[in-house]
């Protein structure tokens, strides 16, 4: 049986799927416990889809033989990581923004793609970006998704992100402030919608696609694109609901001066003023935050996703890491959407994340490869509120565990291979991948989803875009180089 696009289906049920009981064995274990345990040499055991024990191999003559154990010899065992903000369809949209100048962006870019998306496109992003998260140790991701004019589009992520089978908290993103004052922050009529329209669809997604390993969640893209009725009524959702509540604040230097002039004050504190921060509320970027903002990000317990790379792209400026991680805010690490970020590599950005803030502090002495580990993972998880259940290695928490072999040429020498794991990185060093103690990844290749059909639809997808938009033209002519 294959889906849309031609991926063979897995036989088992993707939404409920836990591994077979089993211990990891002679492997450096990596806990990230609240003592930041590690040993050299330890071992995983879970069942039924939870950690059962961790410890060091001395423990194992103390559990049962019978139960089935596998050496992981020479290699790394930690938790799996935990990506805090991407655009998980828009997979396809890698290299077309690449140094695109703002009227072409307006002409061709983000609306048109938008308005170009069918449920086929957001699938096989979805695909494309899902896959390679989890084959370089991402078990659990959150996403935002555009889906206006397109709702189906949407269906096609979701239908995506099950059978690759990580756990994410995908927020369908809405719009609806009419004003176009600024350009830079205006919506296309094409794109609004009214609270109740946004609630009715989110309200269908949660019963057509809530599982054990997916949460469907509002998303009210930012203070400006949104009026506080929006943004007020997709807070309440969230509570009505039970979910995550996700926004894009204080990402721009646009953004900033906009909010000054609308509000007289930025945007995180005009989220305070509407009553919205709050342990259910994640926000991405967040990188012109003023003392007050990060102090009531802090209070609140409000989750922040730092996405480096991503800000770097556009020059958006390096936020304020150093002072959120000294107030004690929950602060994890995303690599955003393809269009910000062409690539879905976590451990680029870890490494991003250390040298952007050791530059704008001026201080070689910043962070280290720990720091950038433990944000990618328990940080992660405190941000979405998931602490009790993920980024960690700890009795009752989900089996989400990854398996990294360090004997590649940019991990070597094994001394200093946790360095290496951020300065170095090598995402392909990442070997096996279980989530809820299923092996989904195995040897870096996934179980079920064949990658070459992956490919190929990513291909076909993308080719029908930029002839509908016009980008096709536009990325022949912008290269310098005579081709021929």
């Amino acid at each position: 049986m294959t889906d849309g696009v031609g991926v063979a289906r897995p036989g088992a049920d993707r939404l409920t799927a836990k591994g077979p009981e089993v211990i990891l064995t002679d492997a450096m274990v990596l806990t990230m416990d609240d003592q930041r345990r590690a040993f050299r040499n330890g071992y995983v055991w879970m069942k039924d889809g939870r950690i059962q024990a961790v410890g060091p191999a001395s423990e194992l003559a103390s559990i049962a033989a019978e139960i089935s154990r596998r050496s992981c010899q020479g290699r790394i065992v930690m938790p799996g990581l935990v990506n805090c903000h991407t655009h998980l369809g828009n997979g396809l949209m890698r290299g077309i923004y690449d140094e695109m100048p703002l009227e072409v962006w307006f002409a061709k870019g983000m609306w048109s793609v938008l308005n170009a998306m069918s449920a086929g496109a957001g699938e096989a992003g979805a695909y494309l970006s899902a896959l390679e998260l989890l084959s370089t140790g991402v078990t659990t991701t959150a996403s935002g998704e555009i889906c206006t004019p397109h709702r189906e589009s949407m269906d096609g992520v979701i239908t995506a992100v099950r059978e690759v089978g990580i756990r994410s908290i995908i927020s369908r993103i809405v719009m609806d402030n009419p004003d176009e004052s600024s350009a830079s922050q205006s919506i296309p009529a094409l794109f609004r919608e009214t609270p109740a329209q946004a609630a009715d669809e989110i309200h269908r997604l949660q019963k057509a696609y809530n599982s054990d390993r997916i949460s469907i969640v509002p998303e009210a893209l930012g203070v400006l694109r949104c009026t506080p009725e929006m943004v007020q009524a997709m807070h309440r959702l969230a509570i009505d609901t039970n979910s995550h509540f996700t926004m894009h604040v204080a990402s721009s230097q646009d953004e900033r001066d906009e909010s000054r002039q609308r509000f007289g004050h930025g945007s995180v504190a005009e989220l305070e003023h509407l009553g919205v921060l709050g342990p259910r509320t994640l926000i991405a970027h967040a990188v012109w935050l003023d003392d007050y903002e990060i102090d009531c990000v802090a209070a609140r317990q409000t989750g922040i996703s730092h996405n480096p790379v991503a800000n770097a792209y556009y020059a958006a400026g390096v936020a304020r890491l150093a002072d959120m991680m000294a107030k004690g805010v929950r602060v994890g690490l995303g690599v955003d959407g393809a269009s910000t970020n062409n690539s879905q590599n976590v451990w680029e950005t870890m490494k991003m994340a250390m040298l952007f803030q050791k530059q704008k502090l001026e201080s070689a002495n910043f962070g280290g490869a720990e720091t950038a580990l433990e944000l990618m993972t328990r940080g992660g998880a405190a941000a979405l509120h998931m602490e009790d259940e993920i980024g960690s290695l700890e009795a009752g928490k989900r089996a989400d565990v990854i398996v990294i072999d360090p004997r590649s040429l940019p991990l070597a020498p094994i001394q200093t291979a946790l360095s290496n794991l951020i300065y170095s990185n090598d995402p392909n060093a990442v070997r096996d991948v279980y989530v809820d103690g299923e092996l989904l990844v195995s040897n870096g290749v996934h179980r079920s989803i064949e990658t070459g059909r992956v490919l190929d639809n990513a291909e076909r997808e993308l080719g029908g875009i930029l002839k509908v938009t016009g980008l096709d033209e536009y990325i022949e002519t912008r290269s310098k180089w005579s081709w021929q």
